[in-house]
């Protein structure tokens, strides 16, 4: 199965002065409701497992799909059947300039303050559709 997938930050993404911030939750799914895309968590909150019922709370109530995986770990990776067929990665930390190589074209900034804006929705959207 082929799928976009998002690869997700959570603090200075949805998590704003240490609380889930609902408007950064619905533009996430806004971004999900127009790719399809599934999220793999990239976030130190993959660590605690409170942390991570916290956000899978956070996407029920909302109506995104569960997190099909998280980032360097090995409790839970990605099924070995699912392809990838576009992704992005969401984080306030800049990546881009960590790997500009492999994350042009495939970063989306968030910044601290305002976690993912209604312009990060339209260029992740951009990203997973081109």
């Amino acid at each position: 199965m082929e799928l976009n997938i998002i690869f997700l930050d959570i603090d200075g993404v949805l998590c704003l002065n240490r609380r889930m911030n609902q408007v950064c939750l619905e533009n996430l799914k806004t971004i999900v409701d127009n790719t399809s895309a599934r999220i793999v968590l990239s976030s130190s909150w993959k660590l605690f497992p409170k942390s991570r019922t916290q956000i899978e709370t956070s996407f029920r109530e909302i109506g995104i799909d569960p997190i099909i995986g998280w980032t360097g770990t090995h409790n839970k990776t990605i099924d070995d059947d699912i392809l990838i067929r576009k992704w992005i990665a969401i984080d306030d930390m800049d990546l881009l300039k960590l790997d500009p190589k492999r994350m042009q074209d495939h970063f989306v900034l968030t910044s601290e303050e305002h976690g993912i804006t209604k312009e990060n929705v339209q260029e992740a959207i951009r990203l997973l559709s081109y």
